[in-house]
């Protein structure tokens, strides 16, 4: 596995799936539970015409000098297994940490 990097070091590149700890606070505490997921950062750059992702029901904002619609600046995770089918969730808690995806296995014959 890759060594964690901080976000205030470098971010990952947009769109890119990556592994990330976030830090979350529990309901009415101030106690934080830390929580490790895949997810993707947007730089605020994206347009929903030019990502490899579904967008819906996100508040996106318009480059009305280019007509298009950028996807927020953030930390999403994108959901692969979803009795819901909820796509893309912003990421709540705070993003300290991400690694790359490692290489998936061979496929043995």
């Amino acid at each position: 596995m890759n060594e964690w990097i901080s976000v205030k070091d470098r971010l990952p590149e947009p769109e890119v799936e990556v592994i990330v700890l976030a830090e979350q606070k529990y309901l009415n505490s101030n106690d934080k539970y830390r929580a490790i997921t895949t997810a993707m950062y947007e730089d605020g750059n994206v347009s929903t015409n030019d990502s490899m992702w579904n967008w819906y029901d996100v508040d996106f904002n318009y480059d009305e000098e280019n007509d298009r619609y950028l996807i927020p600046e953030g930390w999403w995770e994108y959901r692969h297994y979803n009795p819901d089918g909820v796509y893309n969730n912003p990421i709540d808690g705070v993003v300290t940490h991400w690694t790359p995806l490692p290489a998936p296995t061979k496929n043995e014959t």
